[in-house]
């Protein structure tokens, strides 16, 4: 377990760090690397089972490979965005570079390890490749995923706005307030998070109240420790411009599978897969769960199960894609950079 002194400003963390490390036992469980091996099949099986390959050949000669690489190096481009998120928050002096590969792993173990267990390992690629402090590399990652949370579902509500409206004035009053409100959250994180664990304080006996009320508290403790206002300003505009790339990159993705789509669904199919990463069924890096989100997407906007199954699989494939491909450029560069000028010569 990792240690910090209890007079470290950093104290703080230990406890919410000290109960996610333990969520490492679970690597060693077999139950649970089993019961998400067998999730993740079963959901695939029902995926593929919707498939009818005389149309679905049809879908991938059509695809636009221009767009759906375009929309690979837009995901490759919101690596390197996540990248100086992790170093706005280190309490040390780090190099990019060295955030760029933890970065690279990071992403690797997301798509890896069951029951998002790739957050937790964030934890120790922080420590390793980044020097930083066990309790420090938490609160970097609860407070990325915080905002994170706050832009997705402020865009879900902009996304829910342009479906249902047909009011251009109050799509654009709707949306320029969705906007605004996600920026004073960040402003205010204090203040709000005062008035929602507020009412709790009554009722903190009670299982789930109390659960709120101790998140709620831990995460003010947090800001308060390690964000000033400077930095939260700065990772509010970098998430902004990370989810603004992955959505955009997503659009492109599925507008390169089936460029009959409007923009605007694309864009609300990019949010909900996002948010299916919060859907607590226990899969391999989501695999099985995010194909059918996929699928549930594309047949509520019209497509039949035969259509969207073969289009969730290739947008699912191409969103893997991105970062395999940028882990192996990260580390392909790392280890040519190691390569002396004698054993280039050699070469």
């Amino acid at each position: 377990m990792f240690e910090e002194k209890r007079g470290s400003k950093f104290h703080p963390t230990i406890k919410l760090l000290d109960q996610t490390i333990e969520k490492f036992s679970l690597l060693a469980n077999r139950m649970v690397w089993l019961s998400s091996i067998f999730a993740s099949l079963v959901l695939l099986g029902f995926v593929f089972a919707q498939i009818e390959w005389v149309d679905a050949r049809e879908i991938f000669a059509s695809i636009s490979y221009f767009w759906l690489s375009i929309g690979v190096l837009l995901l490759l481009v919101e690596g390197f965005i996540t990248a100086a998120r992790f170093q706005l928050l280190t309490s040390t002096d780090v190099s990019y570079g060295e955030c760029v590969t933890a970065v690279a792993w990071y992403v690797l173990m997301l798509i890896a390890l069951p029951v998002r267990l790739g957050e937790i390992a964030g934890v120790a690629l922080m420590v390793k490749h980044m020097r930083q402090r066990p309790g420090v590399a938490a609160a970097s990652l609860f407070f990325q995923r915080i905002f994170d949370m706050l832009i997705l579902l402020s865009m879900l509500l902009i996304g829910i706005v342009f479906i249902w409206s047909d009011d251009a004035t109050g799509k654009q009053v709707a949306s320029a307030a969705t906007l605004v409100s996600f920026l004073a959250a960040i402003v205010y994180f204090d203040r709000i998070i005062s008035m929602l664990v507020g009412p709790l304080l009554p009722r903190r006996r009670e299982k789930w109240s109390r659960r709120l009320l101790r998140l709620g508290l831990q995460a003010r403790m947090f800001r308060r420790h390690h964000l000033t206002r400077r930095k939260s300003n700065l990772l509010g505009a970098l998430t902004l411009v990370k989810w603004a790339i992955n959505l955009i990159a997503m659009s492109c993705v599925v507008l390169a599978v089936v460029p009959t789509l409007a923009t605007v669904n694309a864009l609300g199919v990019g949010v909900v897969y996002n948010l299916s990463a919060v859907i607590p069924i226990q899969t391999i890096g989501g695999f099985g769960i995010s194909e059918a989100v996929l699928l549930g997407s594309f047949t509520w906007l019209g497509y039949s199960l035969a259509a969207a199954a073969p289009i969730a699989i290739v947008t699912r494939i191409a969103m893997i894609s991105a970062p395999l491909v940028f882990w192996g450029i990260v580390v392909t560069s790392k280890a040519i950079c190691k390569i002396s000028p004698k054993d280039a010569q050699r070469l």
